[in-house]
């Protein structure tokens, strides 16, 4: 494991040991500061709690929303691959 990296998140700080580099790690702060502010300026929820619910709800849809277009794009690579081998077959028999 690396050195501690300091971060902020809703006002409060975190001290984060990761294998992963300082600006992964700061990089993934960021995105959930971001959504935690397009929660909070997107409507009336005060409650910091709420705010947290709500905001990994959103990064759980970004994640499941990758997730399915990964396999979409998989799925289509893989027919591709096999058209192409069928008229490799064909051109060659």
């Amino acid at each position: 494991m690396n050195q501690p990296v300091r971060i902020e998140i809703l006002g409060r700080e975190y001290s984060i040991k990761s294998n992963e580099g300082e600006e992964r790690i700061r990089e993934i702060a960021d995105y959930v500061n971001r959504k935690i502010k397009e929660i909070s300026e997107g409507g009336k929820t005060v409650s910091t709690l709420n705010i947290a619910i709500l905001a990994a709800l959103n990064i759980a849809d970004d994640y499941f929303r990758v997730t399915d277009d990964s396999k979409k794009l998989k799925h289509s690579v893989v027919n591709k691959a096999n058209q192409i081998v069928h008229w490799i077959d064909g051109q060659m028999g």
